[in-house]
């Protein structure tokens, strides 16, 4: 797919695993990056998104859910989820079509994932575009704990998945104070949603670190993003995860 900005862009999907920490394959995040037609240079999507037009945003929903749809087979068979990127004026373009809505009703194995950044998280399920959102879709939220937001929303119920700052765990892993606030933030936001998923950590120490703690899955660098054609691949439980790497 072509995006006439300035200049051409093509853009590339991958998808990024989240593993229960026993190995099995819980859901994988659509990456969608872009690349510049003159020069080899990789620009995520929450960096081009703000420059596209209501129809290109269409366009990009609309190649993002064909790929979704290619491998149906692949998310329904294995039952799992796939979770696609988000920001407040997707989620307005979504609201405001019916037949984008409709596309994204019939996947079964879709979440919409928003970060802490989206536009007047903060009033929960006040929110109007939220609520109706969360109220069709199952929503992720992303970076929760990075200080864009209070938890209102996180107590509203409106997530089924919740995944950590990368940031803040980096930032707090190594200090004594983890593991009590760890605890107490878990045992806060678990009965709001149904798993909550920890990121940023990049390897192997962290890795058996947080494998103590109540966390659902792990996202990570540990494990690298795949084609469409080799989603079968992460089937296979990371070494990491079972032990062979530790």
């Amino acid at each position: 797919m072509n995006i006439h900005l300035e200049a051409d862009y093509k853009s590339h999907t991958a998808f990024n695993p989240i593993y229960r920490f026993g190995g099995q394959l819980i859901a994988v995040e659509l990456l969608t990056h872009f690349s510049h037609s003159t020069a080899n240079v990789a620009i995520p999507q929450e960096l081009l998104l703000p420059q596209l037009n209501t129809d290109q945003r269409i366009l990009l929903l609309q190649n993002q859910i064909n790929c979704i749809e290619r491998h149906a087979d692949f998310f329904s068979q294995e039952r799992v989820k796939v979770t696609l990127k988000i920001d407040e004026l997707l989620a307005q373009t979504i609201l405001d079509s019916e037949f984008l809505s409709r596309k994204l009703d019939a996947l079964a194995w879709l979440e919409l994932e928003i970060s802490e950044s989206f536009t007047d998280l903060k009033l929960g399920k006040d929110h109007p575009g939220l609520m109706a959102l969360s109220e069709r879709f199952d929503l992720s939220l992303a970076n929760y704990g990075a200080g864009k937001a209070p938890s209102k929303a996180v107590y509203d119920n409106l997530f089924s998945r919740i995944k950590l700052d990368k940031g803040f765990i980096q930032h707090n892993i190594n200090r004594i104070s983890f593991q009590p606030f760890i605890s107490t933030l878990l045992e806060h936001i678990k009965p709001h949603c149904q798993q909550v998923i920890v990121q940023g950590v990049d390897d192997i120490t962290g890795l058996e670190k947080v494998s103590r703690y109540q966390f659902d899955g792990i996202q990570s660098a540990l494990f690298s993003p795949v084609t469409g054609e080799s989603l079968s691949s992460l089937i296979v439980p990371p070494k990491e995860l079972t032990g062979e790497a530790m």
